[in-house]
Order: C-alpha cells, then structure tokens, then sequence
C-alpha cells in the first residue's frame, strides 16, 4: 500500500520558477495578467511534477503543460480545498 505523503511539503517550493522550462515561464507569466496564479504542483515519485494554476476570478484550475499550455481540461482532481 502506498503511503500518505500529503502535508510532508509545501505546496509550492521557493524556486518554483527555476523548475519551470522557457516556456512554461512565458505562459504562466503571461496568465498572470489575467488573473491566473500557480497554485501549487503535485511531485508523484518517478513522474514529472504537475503544475497546477487556479484563477480567483472565475474559479477555476487548470495544469500548466510542459510545452506552455494552460490545460482547462487535464482532467486532474482536485481535493476539497479552499480557493484562496
């Protein structure tokens, strides 16, 4: 059984921007100005992290791709988390 590493680390870590590539840094910079904000990323052992976004204006999440794209439909799930 796979063991519980929720709560073991901070959502985001403080070079967050130094994990990114170029152009996930283009994206998420741009997004910004609309209201997007990293939110935190999800680090699975063995796999690539995911960079999850949410936007407070319209409430919603999103995954940053690796190739820069703001994906509204990874279908990734979301815990019942408070969106502030």
């Amino acid at each position: 059984m796979e063991q519980e590493q929720r709560g073991k680390s901070m959502p985001l870590p403080n070079d967050v921007y130094g994990r990114l590539n170029t152009d996930q840094i283009l994206a998420l910079k741009l997004v910004e100005e609309y209201g997007w904000s990293m939110k935190f990323m999800r680090r699975p052992i063995d796999q690539e992290p995911t960079y999850v976004l949410f936007n407070n204006t319209t409430q919603q999440y999103a995954v940053l791709d690796e190739d820069g794209t703001i994906n509204r439909e990874s279908g990734i799930k979301i815990r019942n988390v408070s969106p502030a």
